[in-house]
């Protein structure tokens, strides 16, 4: 196992230990035997509980935010851009699954006493990228069934979300393979196609 392939591991082993015992309650110890290293091994890697704390919660957000923002600022078509922030917003989740059964598991109120950043705010913008994408679309009127563009991107990103929650019960699926039918729905439904796309998956 190479250094990047280690590193990977001691931060999907401290999310899970965060997990089971709560941000406030893990020591290193406790991560260095659920990674089946020694502790003094583990500082190799990482320097103190808040640079783990750091790298398996911040990371993964700052990451798909400023993703986001490349995508939105990008000159792609509206269209393009929603396929794109789908497949990324896909792609972050498997990347990262430890580290967003954590957020969901984890009090948001601990959460944020351990953070440095402002979860509440880079969420905010998160879905502010969204929004901007489908206002975009609006204005080209390449999407014709808007009336609540913020709500939209809310509800388009707990469709993602939720549909990867809901898969990863059923097996192990690419990123790009999910995007490959679920973004044809979500723009169906912005551009008054979904009945058609949903009478031909069902055929």
């Amino acid at each position: 196992m190479n250094r990047r392939e280690r590193e990977a591991a001691i931060y999907q082993a401290a999310a899970r230990v965060f997990r089971r015992k709560g941000l406030k309650r893990v020591r290193l110890q406790d991560v260095a035997e659920e990674a089946g290293i020694p502790r003094g091994a583990l500082y190799y890697y990482v320097a103190s509980k808040a640079d783990l704390i750091w790298t398996v919660i911040e990371t993964p957000l700052c990451h798909l935010l400023q993703q986001a923002r490349n995508i939105v600022n990008s000159t792609a078509n509206p269209e393009t851009k929603l396929a794109q922030l789908i497949e990324h917003h896909l792609c972050n989740l498997i990347t990262y699954h430890e580290s967003w059964l954590l957020l969901q598991c984890e009090d948001l109120e601990t959460l944020q006493q351990t953070l440095t950043i402002n979860l509440e705010e880079v969420l905010q913008q998160y879905e502010a990228c969204w929004q901007a994408v489908i206002e975009e679309g609006k204005q080209q009127k390449t999407f014709t069934t808007i009336s609540d563009p913020e709500r939209l991107a809310s509800a388009y990103i707990s469709l993602v979300q939720g549909v990867y929650c809901w898969g990863s019960l059923k097996g192990k699926q690419t990123p790009e393979a999910v995007a490959a039918w679920l973004t044809p729905l979500v723009l169906g439904n912005l551009q008054k196609t979904a009945m058609g796309v949903s009478a031909s998956v069902n055929a």
